[in-house]
């Protein structure tokens, strides 16, 4: 660890004569006050250096400096436009070598969607170099190398974040924050990710609601749904896209648990209102409340308003998951025809590895416009 040197005390700066008892006094004062300032500068460079990496704060500078890029495009900074997995890995790591089909899987589904799952290794090029060329299309996504002698990887990520063990994975959202750090083998690592893609985890907002929405619950099910919306409510209030479910959550115990059928449409209402401008958001609301099929009563009407404002929300024309949300609202109203050309755009726009599941869709689509018996489920 770098520290910054004491700096040294020039005895001949502050040599007195023996009968100046009051320069000697100043002598010290100022000795005392330059050592202070000191170890002040050396305490500040000792917390620099050991600075934490912990969720809700950013990754060190100047990544891409340190690795030499094996497979895919340099990554020369995290962009707004895509939500990162930077996994730390090694060839001779078991665990990591059964993540790799995992990652590969997700990068595959979830690439057109602004997923970039980026592997960095330690080892030498040569060695990541030929085990990357072994796996072939079993490894689909963007793999580094730390260079030659450079310890950034170790020091500014794995250590400064208490990691001690690979695979190891760091989530980045597209504010540029690190969401999530952890194995991308467990069981909510997927759940991370596609929460991350539609901008709506924050684990730290999650914990600081948590006690609100369980006072919430407990409320509904004594069936005090006038304070379980209050609840919901103040919770909802902290971040609307992030609480998206939990707006859901309240809209189906006001509408189906409570029959408050207006107070479920306000609800409601104000929930779009407030992810207006979220297009991942409003892609999520327009799919849920199309398609999902826990909902016993469905709000076309309200699906129908989210998918015209993702209709005119600018430079959202040609997006494949705009027009399969849009498409997915019209099959949900019994519109299939409609729902079949956007599906068709959405198929045509799609990315190549989303493409099947795109062409499954509107095949079911194209299936129901010919049946005069089809209807919305």
């Amino acid at each position: 660890m770098r520290t910054v040197p004491l700096l040294p005390l020039n005895l001949s700066v502050y040599s007195v004569h023996i009968n100046g008892a009051h320069t000697m006094r100043n002598a010290l004062v100022t000795a005392a006050a330059s050592l202070a300032l000191a170890l002040s500068f050396a305490s500040g460079a000792r917390a620099q250096d050991d600075k934490k990496l912990e969720v809700g704060g950013t990754p060190p500078e100047g990544f891409a400096d340190h690795l030499e890029f094996v497979q895919g495009d340099k990554v020369e900074a995290f962009s707004k436009d895509k939500v990162y997995v930077v996994e730390f890995w090694a060839t001779w790591c078991g665990p990591c070598k059964r993540s790799i089909p995992h990652l590969t899987e997700l990068q595959t589904d979830l690439g057109s969607r602004g997923l970039e799952i980026i592997g960095v290794s330690d080892e030498p090029v040569d060695l990541v170099k030929k085990f990357v060329k072994e796996k072939g299309s079993a490894m689909g996504y963007t793999v580094a190398t730390q260079k030659k002698d450079d310890t950034f990887i170790k020091e500014k990520w794995m250590k400064a974040a208490g990691q001690k063990g690979i695979p190891c994975a760091f989530v980045i959202s597209r504010s540029g924050k690190i969401v999530h750090i952890g194995n991308p083998l467990d069981e909510n690592f997927d759940r991370v990710i596609k929460q991350t893609l539609a901008n709506r985890y924050d684990p730290e907002l999650m914990s600081r609601v948590e006690p609100t929405i369980n006072a919430a619950r407990n409320a509904a099910k004594r069936r005090n749904f006038k304070e379980a919306s209050s609840l919901y409510a103040k919770a909802i209030a902290e971040n609307p896209s992030t609480m998206l479910e939990y707006s859901f959550e309240s809209w189906r115990m006001l509408n189906e648990q409570a029959d408050d059928t207006a107070g479920a449409k306000a609800l409601l209402t104000s929930t779009i209102d407030g992810i207006k401008t979220d297009k991942y958001a409003l892609i999520e609301a327009a799919n849920y409340l199309a398609t999902d099929a826990n909902i016993k009563k469905r709000d076309l009407d309200a699906a129908q308003v989210v998918a015209d404002k993702l209709k005119a929300l600018p430079g959202t024309k040609d997006d494949p998951e705009v027009l399969a949300a849009m498409a997915a609202v019209s099959a949900g109203r019994g519109n299939f025809a409609a729902a079949a050309e956007m599906q068709y755009d959405a198929w045509m726009a799609a990315a190549p590895a989303a493409k099947p599941a795109a062409k499954r869709a509107l095949d079911s689509y194209e299936a129901k416009a010919k049946d005069p018996k089809a209807t919305a489920k």
